[in-house]
């Protein structure tokens, strides 16, 4: 009887030997932040994000184990560095599905169909005009000078009927004198009045999530902030959440002191800056996908990691 194979368990793909550290001072360098973290245990490398030599205000220190990491979780979270109390959070990498999607989500940004159709009618108009240039020597040759001239008039006729049938075709005036009554030309339709949008003061719009993140999750975010509700927001066609969602706040001094703050300090989650500004007050929070697609497809994403 043969002996069944062994089956291991294999570790979580998304826990790292690293925590994320936020709300850093300006000031703090890589050797400090080593310094501070070195009594929980051996660090292995401590690094503050930057864009070119400005500090980001957060940064990642690694350890050679996970259970060192919860340690300086527990023993770090809150405590001060540099006058500023750090938000110290287990840091993870993106899961398979979440690659995936932010690399779905780049492809089609890179897709341009306006300039391919431009370039294939290109295309189709070069080879018209080849043809033409390229029946020009034979026809001198084997025909008379006029011979030749009438053919080239016959291709360029040929090439401009063509082009011309792409466009509708405009109607004709009719003849001074004459009788026959002017064809009437309907009116155009009155362009519906644009509706000038004004930021809410309590909705806020929260883009470049990880495609994981739970209304849940979201709502834990702002734990430190007087808020009503949060919604991350669903595709209808594939019941997936789409990159962004909304937070309600209390009242409009919430919500400005949110954004005051991550505005100076970014939220970062799952090595993504958020996005955090007031959503437009003309229709409600959760019906707003076309502004949230706009803005995740404009935000910067930093490489992160998250809670």
């Amino acid at each position: 009887m043969s002996a069944s194979p062994e089956t291991t368990t294999a570790p979580a793909a998304t826990e790292v030997p690293k925590v994320f550290v936020g709300n850093l001072s300006f000031k703090t360098t890589d050797g400090q932040l080593k310094d501070f973290f070195s009594d929980v245990g051996e660090v292995k490398e401590a690094r503050i994000v930057t864009r070119g030599p400005r500090s980001m205000g957060y940064g990642f220190v690694s350890y050679g184990d996970i259970e060192t990491v919860n340690k300086a979780v527990a023993a770090k979270n809150q405590a001060e560095l540099d006058g500023r109390p750090l938000n110290v959070e287990v840091a993870r990498v993106p899961t398979k599905e979440e690659a995936a999607e932010r690399a779905a989500s780049k492809s089609a940004r890179r897709r341009q169909p306006r300039r391919k159709a431009a370039a294939a009618a290109d295309g189709e108009a070069k080879t018209d005009s080849d043809a033409v240039e390229a029946a020009q020597p034979s026809a001198a040759s084997e025909n008379s000078g006029e011979d030749a001239k009438a053919a080239k008039a016959g291709a360029n006729r040929r090439n401009t009927g063509r082009r011309t049938r792409r466009f509708p075709k405009k109607e004709k005036s009719p003849a001074e004198g004459s009788t026959a009554p002017a064809a009437s030309t309907p009116a155009p339709a009155a362009a519906a009045p644009k509706v000038d949008a004004t930021p809410s003061e309590t909705v806020t719009f929260i883009g470049n999530l990880p495609f994981s993140t739970t209304d849940e999750e979201l709502s834990k975010l702002f734990a430190g902030f007087s808020i009503t509700a949060a919604h991350v927001v669903i595709a209808k066609k594939n019941q997936r959440p789409k990159g962004f969602g909304f937070v309600t706040f209390a009242n409009n001094e919430e919500q400005t002191r949110a954004i005051k703050q991550f505005g100076e300090q970014p939220l970062v989650v799952a090595e993504r800056v958020l996005s955090i500004k007031p959503a437009l007050s003309e229709s409600p929070a959760a019906d707003q996908a076309s502004e949230g697609e706009a803005a995740a497809a404009a935000s910067a994403a930093a490489p992160a990691s998250s809670a």
